[in-house]
C-alpha cells in the first residue's frame, strides 16, 4: 500500500517532467509540423483533435469516478471492491468505446462538410479522422485496465508517457521527411497508443497484484455507484471540453484552416499552462479520495490552503513572464508571421492566470463527492464561452473567439467560483482573497522589474537572449518563491530531502 501524502510531492514532479519533456517536443515538432505540413494541413490537423475531443463525451465521468472509487477501496484495502469497481468499469468503457467507434463515423460521413476545407483536404481529413476515432476508442477500451494514477503512481504513469512521446516524435519526424502526410501521422497515434496501454496494463497489475479480471465481479450496485458520481463529473467533462475546444471548432466553421494554426499555437501554449498546474492538481484527486476514505478532513484542508497560495505565485509569475517574452518566443518559434498568434496569447493570458491556480478547488470537490455546484459553475462559462464566440467571430474574427472565452473566464474566476467554493468548505472567502491578492503582489514584486530589465537590457540575439531572459527571472521568481511563499515546514522537509539525495 502506497502513502499518497508521502508519494504526492513525487508525482507532482513527476507530472512537470512529462510537461518540460512534452513541451520541448512541442517545441521543436510544432514548427516542424507548421512548415512540413502547411498551415493548411496543419490546421486540419489541429481541427481533427478538437473534434475527437467530443468524443470523451462518451466517457460519462468515469475517469472521474475510477480515481475516487479505485483510491477508495485501495485506501481501505477492500480489494473485493476494488475488483468490483475494475470489472464494472471495465464493461462500462467497452460499451463506450464502441459508441465512440460510432460517433466518429457519423460525425466523418454527416457532419465534415460543415467545415471550411478545400475539396483536396477533405478525403485526406476523412481518413485521418476515422484513425485518430478509433484511436480514441482505443483508450475507452484500455481506460480500466491502464489506470495507474488512482493507486498513487503518477511516476511511473508519466515514465511510460515520456517514452512514448520521444519515439513517437522521432518516428514522426521521420516519415514525414520521407514525404508522408496526415494518414501516416494518424497510424503513427494509434500504433503507440496501442504499445503504450499494453505496456500500462502490464504494470498495473504487478503494482496491484489483488486485481482480478472475473463476470462475477460485474454487478449492479458498482455500475450505479460509478454512473452516479459519473453522471455529474460527465457534465463536468462535457462543460471543460466546449470550454477548451469550442474555440477551433467556431474559427474552423466561421473562417479557415490557416485561421485555426494562428489559434491553435495560442492555445497550446495555453494548454502547456494549464499542464503545469494540472502536475499538481491530477494527483490531488486521489489523494484526497483517499484521506477522505480515512476521514483526515484537516489534511485535506491544510493540503488545499497550501497549493492555492503556491499556485497564485507561481502563475503571477507565469503571467509577468508571458506579456514580456511571449511575443519573442513565438516570432523565433512558428516566424514572425504569427503576429496574431501572440495578440490571441495577449487576450487569453490574464484570464488564465486568474483561473489556473483555483484548479486546486476542483480537485477538493471531486475527491470528496461534492462536485455538482462545479458543473453549474462550468456550465455557465461554456455556454458564456460559446454564445460569446459566436457573437464576436464575425466582426472581430479570430479576435472575438478570444475575448469570446476570456471574458467568462476572467468573471467567472474572480467573482462567482470563489464565492462557491468557500461556501461548500465553509472556509473564509476574506481569507482567500486576501491571500490570493498577496500571492499576486509578491510574484509582481518578484518577477516584474526583472522582466523588464531584462527586456530591455539584454542585448543577445535569438534564443540565447530569450533563455538568458527566462533564466535570469525564473532565478528571481524562484528566490521569492523559496524566502516569502514556501512555508517553513515545506522548506525543511525539501532541504532534507535534497540532503539525503545528496
Amino acid at each position: 500500500m502506497h502513502d499518497p501524502k508521502k508519494l504526492l510531492l513525487k508525482n507532482i514532479f513527476s507530472n512537470w517532467a512529462l510537461m518540460i519533456i512534452g513541451a520541448i517536443i512541442a517545441f521543436f515538432m510544432s514548427p516542424f509540423l507548421v512548415h512540413t505540413l502547411g498551415k493548411d494541413q496543419y490546421g486540419v490537423w489541429a481541427l481533427i483533435f478538437s473534434v475527437i475531443a467530443y468524443m470523451s463525451f462518451f466517457d460519462v465521468g468515469m475517469k472521474q469516478s475510477l480515481a475516487r472509487y479505485l483510491s477508495k477501496h485501495y485506501a481501505t484495502q477492500d480489494y473485493e471492491g476494488l475488483n468490483g469497481i475494475m470489472n464494472s468499469s471495465n464493461l462500462i468503457y467497452t460499451i463506450t468505446g464502441t459508441l465512440v467507434i460510432v460517433g466518429t463515423l457519423v460525425v466523418t460521413y454527416v457532419f465534415l462538410d460543415a467545415f471550411n476545407v478545400t475539396s483536396e483536404l477533405k478525403p485526406v481529413m476523412r481518413t485521418a479522422l476515422i484513425i485518430i476515432g478509433f484511436n480514441e476508442a482505443v483508450s475507452f477500451f484500455f481506460m480500466t485496465g491502464t489506470a495507474i494514477g488512482p493507486f498513487h503512481r503518477y511516476d511511473i504513469s508519466n515514465a511510460i508517457e515520456i517514452t512514448a512521446s520521444i519515439i513517437s516524435a522521432l518516428i514522426v519526424v521521420y516519415f514525414l521527411k520521407k514525404g508522408h502526410g496526415l494518414i501516416t501521422l494518424a497510424v503513427i497515434t494509434i500504433v503507440i497508443n496501442i504499445v503504450k496501454s499494453v505496456i500500462r496494463r502490464v504494470v498495473q497489475q504487478r503494482l496491484v497484484p489483488q486485481i482480478h479480471w472475473r463476470l462475477k465481479y460485474i454487478n449492479r450496485e458498482h455500475i450505479r455507484q460509478l454512473l452516479g458520481y459519473g453522471v455529474v463529473s460527465f457534465l463536468i467533462v462535457i462543460s471543460w471540453m466546449v470550454i477548451f475546444n469550442i474555440d477551433n471548432i467556431v474559427v474552423g466553421i466561421f473562417l479557415t484552416t490557416t485561421a485555426v494554426t494562428f489559434y491553435s499555437i495560442a492555445g497550446q501554449m495555453i494548454t502547456y499552462l494549464r499542464t503545469i498546474i494540472s502536475g499538481i492538481s491530477i494527483p490531488l484527486v486521489p489523494a484526497i479520495s483517499h484521506l477522505d476514505a480515512t476521514s483526515d478532513t484537516s489534511e485535506i484542508a491544510i493540503l488545499y490552503g497550501k497549493m492555492s497560495k503556491y499556485l497564485y505565485y507561481l502563475s503571477g509569475c507565469i503571467c509577468v513572464g508571458l506579456y514580456f517574452f511571449a511575443g519573442k518566443f513565438i516570432y523565433l518559434w512558428m516566424g514572425p508571421e504569427f503576429t496574431d498568434t501572440v495578440a490571441i496569447l495577449y487576450i487569453l493570458a490574464i484570464p488564465v492566470c486568474i483561473y489556473l491556480p483555483q484548479v486546486t478547488a476542483n480537485s477538493v470537490l471531486l475527491g470528496i463527492g461534492k462536485h455538482l455546484p462545479l458543473f453549474y459553475v462550468l456550465a455557465a462559462e461554456a455556454v458564456s464561452n460559446v454564445a460569446l464566440s459566436l457573437i464576436l467571430v464575425r466582426p472581430l474574427g479570430i479576435y472575438g473567439v478570444a475575448l469570446g472565452t476570456a471574458i467568462p473566464q476572467f468573471v467567472i474566476y474572480i467573482f462567482v467560483y470563489p464565492y462557491v467554493f468557500h461556501r461548500i468548505i465553509k472556509a473564509s472567502l476574506k481569507t482567500f482573497y486576501f491571500t490570493s491578492v498577496k500571492m499576486l503582489i509578491t510574484s509582481a514584486l518578484f518577477a516584474l522589474p526583472i522582466s523588464a530589465l531584462m527586456k530591455y537590457a539584454n542585448q543577445l540575439p535569438g534564443w540565447a537572449g530569450l533563455f538568458t531572459d527566462i533564466a535570469i527571472v525564473g532565478a528571481f521568481a524562484l528566490a521569492g518563491f523559496w524566502w516569502k511563499v514556501l512555508d517553513p515546514e515545506d522548506r525543511v522537509r525539501l532541504l532534507a530531502k535534497l540532503k539525503r539525495k545528496n
